[in-house]
């Protein structure tokens, strides 16, 4: 199984060398005042440093070149530096062919307005986004954020946030033919719409995704944050998801699976995560599935979806590790066993377990909390 360690590996093995050299972006002052001006005087291994501030700049290229471009950060860490196209050109950036080490940090993308290309377009690509934001986009065509055609790119810290497309508002992914497939890391895809796949659209893909977070995508058919659809021709067009802990809430599907769709073929496996709070309008409230797909869950909560008959719709395959319930339990200090009430069957699983695992702290939750719980 494709898992966290794959993302370690390829975060140690991306290096610069030893005869880099740092290029400087900045507004006035620098040797570049532009994006693309830096990036057509750069070599392999070359960092270019961008300063904070807005960039109106489009159709940038990488030219294949394994360089680092890196944005500046806020105090709390986050890009300051913005890539605002104002609407004009295809993209903003644009990657053919490019590798892992090729790496794209701190940088905003926005601007993108009406046009049928995402904000950042890759073919055959992999290169690597850290700490990104793909805010404010609007296409008519296949992924708002992110357009990946054949490539497996690593998006470790990313966020997607209010982008609309057709097919995936986040990011949308249209097939992979490369030995691995996308990876995502603790990314985030917030307030997205599209027709299938409000945050996001896996069309012929296996991607691994790991502590991501999904919450109040929209979409105005299926898979209100993640639509799958895979194809059984070959092996790596399966359309076979991963998921590891990640969190799906407050998503919405006008027709089937408010939280994941599985259209076509394919599987989505989620161990560790929680579906909670999505609605939909016709079939799977949290997650829906077609005959020749199927959803796998392995210690996930599913709970509080709403909107539909039931929160899980089509094929599923449990192992006995869920919690799969109308509505979500609610967290009550000092309720030990669970029972919705605080009262002395807690107080004396505290004593009976003291030391290992309790101690005063939770002996002062139970009596803070006595009666039933709220």
């Amino acid at each position: 199984m494709r898992a966290p360690m794959l993302i370690l590996t390829y975060a140690l093995t991306i290096t610069s060398t030893a005869w880099s050299a740092t290029l400087d972006v900045c507004p006035t002052g620098c040797t570049f005042a532009s994006i693309q001006d830096a990036i057509d005087a750069s070599s392999d291994g070359d960092v270019i440093e961008i300063a904070a501030g807005t960039y109106h700049e489009f159709n940038i290229s990488i030219q294949q070149k394994a360089i680092t471009l890196r944005g500046a950060t806020d105090l709390d860490g986050m890009p300051a530096t913005t890539i605002d196209s104002l609407g004009l050109g295809d993209n903003i950036m644009a990657f053919f062919a490019e590798e892992n080490d090729t790496i794209i940090e701190h940088l905003v993308f926005t601007g993108v307005a009406g046009g049928g290309w995402a904000a950042v377009t890759m073919f055959h690509a992999r290169p690597t986004m850290i700490n990104c934001t793909f805010v404010g986009n609007e296409t008519t065509g296949i992924g708002g954020g992110v357009y990946n055609l054949n490539g497996a790119p690593i998006f470790i810290d990313c966020r997607f946030i209010d982008t609309t497309a057709n097919r995936g508002g986040g990011y949308a992914c249209w097939e992979t033919g490369q030995p691995d497939h996308p990876v995502f890391l603790r990314c985030t895809f917030s307030g997205n719409t599209a027709a299938l796949g409000g945050g996001f659209a896996n069309l012929r893909s296996s991607p691994v995704l790991t502590e991501c977070v999904f919450i109040g995508n929209t979409a105005t058919e299926r898979g209100g944050a993640f639509f799958n659809e895979g194809d059984d021709c070959c092996e790596r067009w399966f359309g076979d998801v991963i998921m590891e802990a990640c969190v799906f809430e407050q998503n919405t599907a006008a027709d089937a699976g408010g939280a994941i769709c599985n259209s076509t073929f394919g599987t989505t496996t989620l161990d560790g995560c929680t579906v909670t709070d999505n609605a939909a309008g016709l079939e799977g409230s949290a997650i829906a599935s077609s005959i020749a797909t199927m959803a796998i869950l392995t210690d996930s909560t599913v709970c509080s979806n709403t909107g539909t008959a039931d929160q899980i719709d089509g094929p599923v395959e449990l192992d006995g590790t869920n919690m799969i319930v109308d509505v979500c339990p609610v967290d009550c200090d000092g309720d030990i066993n669970g029972d919705g009430q605080v009262n002395v069957t807690d107080l004396l699983a505290v004593i009976a377990g003291w030391g290992t695992p309790y101690d005063v702290s939770d002996l002062l939750a139970v009596i803070a909390g006595w009666g039933a719980c709220p």
